[in-house]
């Protein structure tokens, strides 16, 4: 529409509203004003395109899912409307009193967002100070016709307990109502921070810093979850650190390289912030046409090829004055941080987050394109290495590589064909990984030509002599790094489909090395046995002498003490995941099931909206995902914990195979542990990697850890599959069968645990059952014809966890990463 429409409508010497012009470039602003005219309503408006896109909501946004609420198009308004909030005179065009009542950023879902509006369909996150979460707004019928509806997630809440136009009617500016609004008053904008004041810490002073290494993060598979965590936008540009010492201002890159010639107009912005000494971290990044960092429109601005506007985001502040703040925790860094940063800076721009949801967080991430996103523990200090406190997340697969030489160019092509491409191992040999020959624009070519002809050598870099196309290769030094977009890694180790992405001139040649993904869950176990790593909260405990296992004189507080002890052991394996609870509030005689969430759950406890496939039902299911979580299961007298094969993160498919051998009574354990053993057997053969576990009675786990690629129907018919054949095997001393009466002298081999919303019981878990027995993983080596071998209560089991020389299970975790199920050895 543009502003024509708004400008008409309007005489600017009688209205205090703005005139306003159009913006060249869009920071996701929007704002809800309240507004009483000749009747009451919402004007709702989102910075896009260089204007304010303008709704008129009657009744207000909703935060129910199940309500839409009429949206009336109305004219675009100017971006400076955003902070509007005074009186229309009487006879000017929208005359009454409005309120800014939110405002804050939205976060588009849609790749092209201006595209998307054209379409008559918006998909958003806000992020405000009364609405967050995922919002829809969608064209009707004509051009004027909309709804805003909000999305079913942890933000929305029923109308009929919570409306929150009548819980928030104030301002979030000013704090006034709309009928408190005076007539004739000046334009009230928004609140200005209070004028600048300078912090003082609790803290030892120390010298400034003249070079730093800044905190690098470990690539992980999954998004942690918890409030533990918060989570950021992983931004497409340079790493850079501002070092402010008086009026002297460096830009210095990770591999501490001095970069302020080429950010001057960055530098010279950060002299301007008010304290003294200042050592920032943060992402130096260049938006796109659709408001996404991109690192070619990087590229090119650094060589000078175009005028554009840098942007700061800063995520970390690591010197303030007098002091070195390493030692805060990240939630206060990040605290200070956004006082020092001036509103509505034209470069600096405060990289926000949020805290949990990280699973949603990554996918909105993906679905916009982005590069991925950046977990850190809120409680971690700042550590000028690469550590696990911060962890990456990429969208696809992309990486930085050494160049150790290029091919002729073929055809139209000039310059250069391909670039051999590398990364150092362990022992410092560049070990070649493939060619890549795609990505090049004519300039690009022209100008890594001119860096490679400097570079030429006439030895081959790569530890193997003959890389494929050697005879017309190139040699280079191998100085350069450059950053390379990929779908995978072959069996070979050769990059599939690489395309060029850029040249890294702020990476160090000798610092690449080859990517490996984390398992979260092993990150996971490192980081809960570092207690300065953990925030511990006091569970209060009721009824701690309530005796659970008569025969043994077994209290609830004697049960939650063990949880306390073993917990670092047992969260790997539980967390994350739905459970089904075994609760006995008496004893463990008089127990009862539970697996949804309700109010009496620990408040300790997460839920996870699940649909049922069968009828289609949503139910909140519980999890826990911290060592304050188990010990609220406690708390809840619960004594037996059975989780899902599957996590909250990907609930379709499961990471991990249970075998539940399951012995009839006259069986004896000999056969068990002999079972069990060409059960792992019969694995190999299918390439598999299992695990043992005792049950806590008769019968034992075998345990196969899997990657989530898999849904639940493939898994149980490959578990049933297996099972049937073992059984046509040895049908005198196996069943697949469920049938008691079937089953006497066999072996049921329960390959039911492999299916959709079934369990079973989690490792180190308590069972139902005299003397407090505890399921146990073991090494293979330790299962032996004597049960009593491996036969451990609540006792004895925190001894022997204390003795080990090393987790029975400690390559649970990085087998999942790369184990996969090989279907047509069934065919």
């Amino acid at each position: 529409m543009g502003l024509e429409q708004y400008n008409q409508k309007r005489d600017f010497s009688k209205t205090p509203e703005p005139k306003g012009k159009l913006h060249s470039r869009n920071l996701h602003r929007f704002v809800i004003q309240k507004h009483k005219a000749s009747h009451l309503h919402y004007d709702f408006r989102i910075e896009l395109d260089g204007v304010l896109k303008s709704w008129a909501i009657p009744k207000g946004p909703c935060l129910d899912s199940d309500v839409k609420r009429l949206a009336m198009h109305t004219e675009d308004h100017p971006v400076e409307y955003l902070k509007f909030e005074g009186f229309i005179p009487k006879g000017e065009y929208g005359s009454g009193r409005m309120i800014i009542w939110d405002t804050g950023k939205w976060e588009s879902l849609d790749e092209n967002p201006l595209k998307a509006y054209k379409k008559g369909h918006l998909r958003f996150i806000l992020h405000a100070k009364k609405l967050g979460g995922r919002w829809d707004l969608f064209k009707i019928k004509g051009e004027d016709t909309w709804f805003l509806k909000k999305y079913e997630d942890d933000f929305a809440q029923p109308l009929d307990s919570f409306d929150i136009t009548q819980k928030e009617p104030q301002s979030v500016v000013s704090g006034k109502k709309v009928e408190e609004i005076e007539e004739h008053t000046e334009v009230k904008t928004a609140r200005k921070r209070s004028p600048f004041k300078k912090l003082q810490f609790d803290l030892p002073q120390s010298p400034f810093p003249q070079t730093l290494s800044p905190q690098l993060a470990t690539l992980a598979d999954t998004a942690p979850e918890g409030d533990n965590w918060i989570h950021e936008i992983k931004y497409d540009g340079y790493r850079m650190l501002a070092f402010k010492e008086g009026n002297s201002v460096r830009m210095m890159s990770r591999n501490h390289k001095n970069w302020t010639k080429e950010f001057q107009v960055v530098a010279d912005a950060v002299a301007k912030l008010p304290v003294e000494n200042l050592l920032l971290d943060g992402e130096l990044v260049i938006l796109d046409e659709q408001s996404r960092p991109s690192f070619q429109l990087m590229q090119n601005s650094i060589k000078g090829n175009v005028e554009t506007q840098f942007l700061y985001y800063l995520f970390d502040i690591v010197y303030y004055d007098k002091w070195n703040l390493c030692s805060l925790p990240l939630i206060k860094r990040k605290e200070i941080l956004e006082t020092l940063i001036p509103e509505n800076h034209p470069i600096f721009h405060y990289s926000s987050h949020i805290v949990g949801f990280g699973h949603e967080f990554y996918q909105n991430a993906c679905a916009y394109s982005l590069e991925g996103i950046i977990s850190k523990l809120a409680s971690s200090t700042y550590q000028t290495k690469r550590t696990k406190t911060w962890l990456k997340l990429k969208c696809t697969k992309r990486q930085e590589f050494v160049i150790g030489g290029f091919t002729p160019p073929k055809g139209s092509r000039t310059h250069i064909g391909s670039l051999y491409l590398g990364y150092f191992d362990s022992k410092g040999d560049l070990i070649f990984c493939g060619n890549v020959g795609t990505g090049f624009s004519s300039a690009t070519l022209r100008a890594i030509s001119l860096e490679l002809n400097a570079r030429i050598s006439q030895e081959n870099p790569f530890s193997i002599k003959n890389p494929p196309g050697y005879k017309t290769a190139t040699w280079v030094k191998p100085e350069l790094v450059c950053e390379v977009e990929f779908t995978e890694w072959t069996s070979e180790k050769i990059l599939r489909h690489p395309s060029f992405k850029g040249l890294r001139h702020d990476k160090d040649a000798l610092q690449v090395t080859k990517e490996e993904e984390t398992s979260f869950q092993v990150i996971n176990r490192e980081l809960v046995t570092k207690e300065d790593l953990l925030p511990k909260k006091h569970i209060r405990l009721t009824h701690p002498d309530k005796i659970l296992y008569p025969e043994d004189g077994i209290t609830k507080k004697m049960v939650f003490d063990y949880y306390e002890q073993v917990s670092d052991f047992m969260l790997p394996y539980i967390q994350n995941r739905p459970l089904t609870l075994v609760r006995c509030p008496t004893d463990y005689k008089e127990c009862f099931y539970q697996k949804m969430f309700n109010k009496s759950s620990s408040k300790e406890l997460q839920k996870v909206l699940i649909e049922s496939p069968k009828d289609h039902e949503m139910s909140d299911y519980m999890y826990v995902t911290n060592r304050e979580g188990l010990l609220g299961l406690a708390q809840m007298g619960v004594l037996e914990i059975h989780p899902w094969g599957s996590q909250v993160s990907h609930l379709k498919f499961p990471d991990v195979l249970i075998f539940d051998l399951d012995p009839s009574p006259e069986v004896p354990w000999s056969r068990v542990v002999e079972s069990a053993f060409e059960v792992r057997q019969y694995l190999k053969e299918f390439h598999l990697t299992s695990f043992v576990k005792t049950t806590g009675g008769k019968g034992l786990h075998v345990v196969v850890p899997i990657k989530p690629q898999y849904d639940w129907d493939v898994i149980k018919e490959f578990t049933l599959s297996f099972v049937e054949t073992l059984e046509k095997m040895q049908p005198n001393n196996y069943i697949s069968e469920m049938s008691k009466a079937k089953r006497v002298g066999k072996i049921f081999i329960d390959y039911l645990r492999n299916q959709w919303d079934a369990t079973a019981i989690g490792a180190y878990s308590t069972r139902a059952r005299s003397h407090a027995p505890v399921a146990t993983p073991i090494h293979w080596d330790e299962l032996t014809d004597n049960i009593n071998d491996t036969f451990y209560t609540i006792f004895t089991l925190p001894k022997r966890l204390e003795t080990l020389r090393a987790d029975p299970w400690k390559d649970f975790w990085i087998v999942a990463k790369s184990q996969s199920l090989h279907l047509d050895d069934f065919e």
